[in-house]
């Protein structure tokens, strides 16, 4: 418990920094994501605690890669009833250098622009939080098995989420629905993140399915237009998708 405690108050200092303007991005996130690491490291080594951070890559690092612009497009269909389908426009103004591309083109390398992403820059910024995570603390719990461990894990690893959101979310996101939202994705993310963990036979696989649901969340926001609240992956559609998903999880590991 006492490890869990440092690195969710640690998580709200560095965010009244942030908020503060003495930390600032991509500083502020890599220190956050980070932090859990050292905490994780510094008390694995008092406890003789032992878990694979790097492995031999195999076929789930792949899904890991894989598996998040599938949960995308999950949140996709399920804004639809709550907002406007807009189509690709929006996101290929957004990529102008590839705008001119046919549709199946465009799509095909912007799929394999979202896994590079994912797998290069994006994991720098979930590798540090996960070693805590899905590393140092699974190790911890791992006894209970994945469902009653992944209920403690993600409330926890739900909490941490927040200070550093709202230190760089802008006002307009800022709302008490926007925090439940961050709360319940962590809490939901974390069975996926641990079957990954499993199955990739390290921290890094997890990590990259983070990365992945990071880099392709934006997704559904600029395919459907509507409220805040009800479109997109942090929102109810995410939730309803992530829900899903972890029933299919449930009967593949039960």
């Amino acid at each position: 418990m006492a490890p869990t405690l440092w690195v969710l108050a640690l998580a709200i200092l560095e965010a009244l920094l942030a908020y503060l303007g003495s930390l600032k991005n991509p500083l502020f996130s890599l220190i956050y994501s980070w932090t859990p690491a050292a905490v994780a490291y510094l008390f694995a080594r008092r406890e003789g605690v032992r878990f694979p951070v790097l492995g031999t890559p195999n076929r789930h690092w792949l899904l890991a890669l894989v598996l998040p612009p599938l949960l995308a497009a999950g949140a996709t269909l399920l804004s639809l009833p709550f907002g406007r389908w807009q189509g690709l426009a929006p996101v290929k103004s957004a990529f102008p250098k590839l705008g001119a591309m046919p549709d199946a083109v465009f799509l095909l390398v912007f799929f394999l622009y979202g896994i590079l992403l994912a797998a290069t820059v994006g994991v720098l910024f979930t590798l540090g939080s996960e070693i805590f995570w899905r590393g140092y603390l699974w190790e911890k719990l791992r006894d209970r098995g994945l469902w009653p461990a992944s209920l403690e894990i993600g409330f926890y690893f739900g909490l941490w989420s927040i200070p550093g959101a709202l230190a760089t979310a802008q006002i307009e996101e800022l709302s008490v629905l926007y925090v439940f939202y961050l709360f319940a994705l962590g809490i939901l993310l974390t069975p996926g993140l641990l079957w990954i963990r499993e199955r990739g036979q390290a921290v890094f696989a997890a990590a990259l399915f983070l990365a992945g649901v990071h880099a392709w969340s934006f997704l559904p926001r600029m395919l459907v237009e509507g409220p805040r609240e009800w479109v997109g992956f942090y929102s109810l559609p995410g939730l309803a998708t992530l829900a899903l998903f972890n029933l299919l999880l449930r009967r593949w590991n039960p």
